[in-house]
């Protein structure tokens, strides 16, 4: 991997954990639950590898949570990386993984739907689904400004010019 893809990829992905987060920890501070919602993910996490009923501290479970969260984005954004990179030689790489960037949203929205009805009520999925629409804006904005000609190139790849 070039370095370039690697550092504009962790980069992204601490952007988007950075906003995910703290678009939580404000409506957490609104519903009086301070880092609830990282406590009540990073306990679901870690039942997956425990005795049923052990739980870690609030702290433990915080610590495992942000670790995770932070690693999982660091994928994402490397992924989205070497996307944005491999589109400056194909534009019309950029138009498939938007598509499949839909597909996992409503995939993933789904999902948290799912998880919603369940053990996870206090996630909503829409808290979720805007919290995700959110970073990947701010992922998207930061790796655009990366790569100022990008957008140009794709728009005429959408249009049918030659790439």
């Amino acid at each position: 991997m070039r370095p370039q893809v690697f550092r504009e990829g962790v980069t992204a992905g601490l952007i988007g954990a950075f906003t995910i987060a703290l678009w939580f920890l404000v409506l957490d501070v609104i519903r009086g639950d301070i880092l609830g919602t990282p406590v009540v993910l990073g306990n679901s996490l870690i039942s997956l590898f425990l005795q049923p009923g052990e739980l870690p501290s609030r702290a433990g479970a915080f610590l495992l949570y942000t670790v995770f969260h932070v690693a999982a984005f660091a994928g994402v954004g490397l992924l989205f990386a070497w996307v944005v990179n491999a589109s400056e030689r194909t534009p019309s790489a950029f138009i498939g993984f938007a598509g499949l960037f839909i597909v996992f949203e409503i995939g993933w929205l789904g999902w948290t739907a799912v998880l919603a009805e369940g053990t996870y009520g206090e996630l909503s999925w829409l808290q979720v689904f805007l919290a995700n629409l959110i970073a990947a804006g701010v992922m998207g904005f930061y790796m655009f400004r990366q790569h100022p000609g990008l957008a140009k190139r794709v728009e005429l790849a959408v249009a049918g010019s030659p790439e």
